[in-house]
């Protein structure tokens, strides 16, 4: 994870001790006339420590942003949601209003930001959300530095370099020592009593500045094995009973040949830069540096430390690494919403350079690279993100490679079902079957939790807009790089998925 500096580390400790309540008060909430039923509100004072904001035409640029996640659906890399359960937006110039003439404000209306060396502020308000129903909460939040954050369109929804996160962090002294933060959860106790609930004296500190911005990026190469891989126009098809040539620690170049790999480049083609820059799309490419992902290693056991505990499921000698990649299954023909129900991920392995130089990688800092190589697991996981009590299952298309090796020991099935039911909190069965037959989104995750996802709407038309021309939707460009999928498609070999079908919960 992506720790803060030292400074900004010791501005959202002071915050939070500054702020954080006795005990949370429950009281009563009312639902309002349009809600069906009893219905609980969740508040706060949202703290607010960082760089003074920007100004233009006489406002503060941006708004401070509170979200409220179901703990069933947090976001990546943490969980499975793809979308907070309720929101609240506190506008800049209601956040900083009690500067005055604090706020840098140009007589003639042009933008005027903070100098990098200038003194952060400390300001605060109140926020709420509601009507949520009974559920476990965590409060997340971020202050939209530059004013481009937008909850509707998937290319604006999530922070970017220059805005400061935070949320309602109850390890405060552990995420200056590096490890991740730990989310107050929150708790509208089942059943909503008819006059609702209330849980108020939530703190929320916005103190992490963050340093990169969201992982944009295109396929730019597709490094397919000899056989079980195809592509077309805008996929990249993969057979649903794969099988892996060679998975063996003994050979690892083997090994990585035979996955299905995709190269990632950061930004977009060239031929798109200046279309993707402008507005109405606004993406953060164009600058004179060469855009880049950047890398770093999980730690996949929270204890804030980077060690040979922190590696990936398949094998104790390869480091994770972020940016972590999700392949999630869309739902149908439709190219932009995910399947809720059941969740069809498949996460992809991160490589650095090639497994071997993955293989020896240290603790020390690891450069950005102008690409990512992701291999494609032949494994998919179903499950109900909101139901554990239906269990889920970890779909692997061959119980062995094409030499006869184990992709999973015997002896250690046991170990990673439990070691799987244990981090999605209900029982998952590793079933060797076809995988799952359909579309899936290309998924770029940071640590910081910020995300890309391919496709999007910067490649994809929507209804109301007539593509004209490959390169037009309606009255805007159209980026053919960001509208790529990854099909899980028919089996090489049909008796085989006849044998070993796919599992019914995988079904939507």
């Amino acid at each position: 994870m992506l720790g803060p500096s030292l400074r900004t580390g010791l501005l959202l400790l002071g915050a939070l001790l500054a702020t954080l309540p006795g005990c949370e008060e429950v009281d009563v909430f009312i639902p309002l006339p349009e809600q069906s039923g009893p219905a609980g509100v969740l508040d706060g004072t949202l703290t607010y420590s960082g760089p003074r904001p920007c100004t233009k035409d006489g406002r503060v640029v941006g708004a401070a942003i509170v979200l409220g996640f179901d703990t069933r659906l947090l976001p990546p890399p943490e969980g499975l949601g793809t979308s907070a359960a309720s929101i609240d937006v506190i506008p800049g110039d209601e956040l900083f209003g009690g500067l005055g003439a604090a706020l840098d404000v140009a007589p003639d209306g042009a933008l005027r930001c903070p100098a990098p060396d200038d003194p952060p502020v400390t300001v605060s308000a109140t926020w709420r959300m509601s009507p949520l129903p009974a559920g476990t909460y965590q409060i997340r939040g971020f202050y939209d530095h530059d004013g481009n954050f937008d909850p509707t369109f998937s290319i604006a929804n999530l922070p970017s370099r220059g805005d400061v996160a935070g949320g309602a962090i109850e390890n405060a002294a552990e995420v200056l020592g590096g490890a991740a933060p730990r989310y107050r959860e929150v708790t509208l106790a089942a059943p909503i009593p008819a006059m609702g609930a209330r849980v108020s004296g939530i703190a929320v500190t916005l103190g992490l500045p963050l340093p990169l911005e969201r992982p944009v990026f295109h396929v730019a190469e597709v490094l397919a094995p000899p056989s079980g891989v195809a592509q077309s126009a805008g996929e990249v098809v993969m057979a649903s009973d794969f099988l892996l040539d060679v998975f063996s620690p003994a050979n690892p170049a083997g090994t990585e040949a035979s996955l299905l790999r995709l190269q990632l480049a950061a930004g977009v083609p060239r031929k798109e830069v200046a279309s993707a820059a402008a507005p109405p799309l606004s993406l953060p490419v164009g600058g004179e540096a060469a855009p880049t992902l950047a890398y770093a290693r999980q730690d996949v056991n929270g204890d804030g430390a980077i060690d040979g505990e922190d590696h990936v499921p398949d094998s104790a000698l390869i480091p994770a690494l972020f940016p972590m990649s999700v392949f999630s299954k869309l739902e149908g023909d439709d190219r932009l919403v995910g399947q809720a129900a059941p969740a069809v991920l498949i996460q992809g392995l991160t490589i650095y350079e090639d497994l071997v130089t993955t293989a020896t990688l240290g603790a020390e800092p690891l450069e950005p690279k102008e690409s990512a190589v992701i291999g494609v697991r032949p494994a998919a996981l179903c499950m109900h993100p909101t139901d554990p009590a239906q269990g889920g299952v970890l779909v692997i298309s061959r119980a062995q490679d094409g030499e006869g090796n184990d992709i999973i020991a015997a002896g250690d099935v046991a170990g990673v079902e439990e070691a799987l039911s244990r981090q999605f909190g209900r029982a998952i069965e590793i079933v060797y079957g076809c995988l799952p037959e359909g579309r899936y989104a290309l998924n770029l995750i940071y640590g910081t939790g910020q995300a890309w996802t391919v496709p999007n709407e910067a490649g994809v038309c929507a209804p109301s807009e007539p593509a004209t021309s490959p390169a037009v939707c309606g009255a805007r460009p159209r980026l053919e790089s960001q509208d790529v999928v990854l099909r899980i498609g028919p089996p090489d070999d049909p008796a085989y998925c006849a044998e070993h079908p796919t599992p019914a919960i995988c079904a939507p």
